[in-house]
C-alpha cells in the first residue's frame, strides 16, 4: 500500500513535494484475472434488462435441483422434482440386471421406487439456490417389487431354480362320513423380496448384478386353508339337507352331498372351489317329494291340574309338502358353490300343535279299584289290593288316604330287607324280602303302585300288602307309563 507523504495537497501546489513523489518507484494493482463468460451477457446482448435476468435466475434456483446431484444413481441436477421423478422411474425400468444366468430389465422384474417421494426429498435436501449443495448431492430409496410379476419372469428365465409345490386337498373320508384334508407340500423358488433388497444395494453400489437366493415356496392352497374349508362343511353335518320355510324337512348325509360336487383348489389364489355335478343332483332329487313330504304329528304333553308340563310323551313333528322341484337342482348347485349345505325348497309347512293331557289317578279303597283319568275322561280301571291295616312286621300297613303326587318310579326293585341275591337279610328291619318287584310308582313315602306276582287276590276287600297298592303286572306297567313325576293321586275310602 502506498502512502501519501505529509505536507502534500491534492491540488499539487507543493512543487518540492511533487518532485519527491516523482523520484519514488511507481506502485500499480496487480491485474485481475479475466472473468469467465456468463450466459447473462448473452441475455443482455438480446436486450433483456439486467434486473429481469437476475430475477429469472433466482426464480429458477427456487424450483430446480442443484447441479451434480444424483437420486438412486440417476443424475437429476438442474431438473424440477417432477422431471426428476420421471427420469428415476424410466431409468429403473430400462436398467438391465444380471440375475444369475439371466438378464432382466427392472420393468420385467416389476421393480419400482417411490420416485415422486425421492425426487421431492432430493429437492428439499439439495435445492439449486443452495450453492453449497452443488456437485455433491446424492439420495437413495428402497426398491420394491411386484412379487407375482417377478415370480413369473424369474421362473421363465431361471426354471432350474424352481420346483412345483402341491396344493392341499379336501376329500371325504368314507369311514367317518366327514371331510378331511390331504396336506400341502412346499416347493422351491427364488426369494423375490431378496431380489428387491439386492436391487436396492446394487443401485447404491452402482452395479446391476443380483445374486438370486432360493427359498421354500408355500403352496397356493395351504393345509390350514384346507382344514378351515373342511371344518366349514363338517360343521353343517347335522343341519345339511332340504328346508321349507327355514324348517329342516329332510336331512342329507355328507356322504351323499359329496357325490354332488367336486372340490379343487384354485392354483392361483388357493381358494377352494366347488364345482357341482348337476346330473348327479338331478338324479338325487327326482323322488324328492316322497323323501320330503310328511304328515303333521302333534306333540303330547302330560300336565297336572295346574297346567304344568310334566313330561313330553310324544314329540311333535311339522308337516311338509313341496309343490314342485322345478329349478331345485340349480338352487342346490348355487348353494354348493358357496359351501352352503342348506337347500331351500318351495312348499308348505304345517306346524304341529301341542296337546295337553291332564292326567290323574284315583284309588277307591272300599271298591278295591284304581281309576286313571286323562282330561277327566276315564282311560282305564283296575282291581287292586291294598294294605292289611294294623301293624305287621313292625310297620303300619294301612294304605293312607289323602291327595298325593307321584315322586319316583322304578322298573324293578327288591322290597323289604334283602341281601344282594334276593334272600331275606337276617336282623333286617323287615322280616321279609320280595325280590324284583316290577314297575314301581311311588306317591306317598314307601307306598306306591307296583306289580304283584306272588298273589292274584284283587278287588273289594282284598287286603294283601304292607300299604302299597298291589296291581297285576300288566296294570302296574300301564300305571308306570301313564303316571309321570308330578301326576296327582287321590286315595279315599
Amino acid at each position: 500500500m502506498a502512502t501519501r507523504p505529509e505536507g502534500t495537497t491534492d491540488d499539487g501546489g507543493d512543487a518540492a513535494a511533487t518532485a519527491v513523489i516523482a523520484e519514488q518507484p511507481r506502485v500499480e494493482w496487480a491485474p485481475a484475472e479475466p472473468q469467465k463468460k456468463r450466459r447473462l451477457g448473452l441475455w443482455l446482448g438480446l436486450g433483456i434488462p439486467t434486473g429481469v435476468v437476475a430475477a429469472g435466475a433466482v426464480a429458477a434456483s427456487l424450483v430446480l435441483i442443484a447441479p451434480g446431484v444424483t437420486a438412486a444413481g440417476v443424475p437429476v441436477g438442474g431438473m424440477t422434482p417432477g422431471a426428476a421423478a420421471e427420469a428415476i422411474s424410466a431409468e429403473l425400468a430400462s436398467t438391465e440386471f444380471t440375475v444369475g444366468d439371466a438378464t432382466l430389465t427392472g420393468e420385467e422384474l416389476g421393480l419400482s421406487i417411490d420416485a415422486q417421494a425421492l425426487a421431492s426429498e432430493t429437492f428439499d435436501t439439495y435445492p439449486a439456490w443452495n450453492l453449497g449443495a452443488w456437485g455433491t448431492g446424492e439420495t437413495a430409496a428402497a426398491v420394491t417389487i411386484d412379487a407375482e410379476q417377478a415370480a413369473v419372469a424369474l421362473r421363465e428365465a431361471l426354471p432350474a431354480m424352481y420346483t412345483d409345490s402341491v396344493n392341499a386337498q379336501v376329500v371325504l373320508d368314507e369311514e367317518s362320513g366327514r371331510f378331511t384334508v390331504t396336506p400341502s407340500e412346499p416347493g422351491q423358488g427364488i426369494d423375490v423380496e431378496a431380489i428387491a433388497a439386492s436391487a436396492t444395494d446394487a443401485i447404491a453400489a452402482g452395479t446391476t448384478t443380483i445374486e438370486p437366493q432360493q427359498t421354500e415356496v408355500e403352496a397356493a392352497a395351504t393345509t390350514e386353508e384346507a382344514e378351515a374349508f373342511a371344518a366349514k362343511l363338517n360343521e353343517q353335518a347335522d343341519t345339511a339337507g332340504f328346508y321349507l320355510q327355514d324348517e329342516r324337512a329332510h336331512g342329507v348325509p355328507l356322504r351323499t352331498i359329496a357325490g354332488w360336487m367336486d372340490i379343487q383348489a384354485d392354483p392361483t389364489t388357493g381358494d377352494f372351489v366347488v364345482t357341482p355335478d348337476v346330473a348327479a343332483i338331478d338324479e338325487a332329487i327326482k323322488n324328492l317329494p316322497e323323501q320330503v313330504n310328511q304328515d303333521v304329528v302333534d306333540e303330547k304333553v302330560v300336565t297336572n291340574s295346574a297346567g304344568e308340563h310334566l313330561r313330553v310323551i310324544q314329540e311333535g313333528q311339522d308337516g311338509f309338502g313341496i309343490t314342485s322341484t322345478d329349478g331345485v337342482s340349480g338352487q342346490i348347485a348355487d348353494s354348493l358353490k358357496g359351501g352352503d349345505l342348506r337347500f331351500e325348497l318351495e312348499g308348505e309347512v304345517v306346524k304341529f300343535q301341542t296337546q295337553e293331557l291332564f292326567r290323574r289317578v284315583e284309588v277307591d279303597k272300599s271298591a278295591g279299584m284304581t281309576y286313571m283319568y286323562e282330561n277327566e275322561k276315564l282311560v282305564a280301571s283296575y282291581a287292586v289290593a291294598i294294605g292289611r291295616g294294623g301293624v305287621h312286621d313292625g310297620i303300619q300297613t294301612e294304605t293312607q288316604t289323602g291327595h298325593f303326587t307321584v315322586y319316583g318310579q322304578l322298573t324293578s326293585q327288591d322290597m323289604g330287607s334283602c341281601n344282594p341275591d334276593g334272600t331275606v337279610k337276617e336282623g333286617g328291619k323287615f322280616g321279609y324280602c320280595t325280590a324284583d318287584v316290577p314297575h314301581v310308582t311311588y306317591f306317598n313315602g314307601d307306598q306306591g303302585f307296583h306289580g304283584t306276582y306272588w298273589h292274584n287276590n284283587f278287588g273289594a276287600g282284598a287286603r294283601m300288602s304292607h300299604g302299597c297298592v298291589n296291581m297285576t303286572r300288566a296294570a302296574a306297567e300301564h300305571m308306570y307309563y301313564f303316571a309321570q313325576t308330578g301326576t296327582e293321586v287321590w286315595v279315599h275310602d
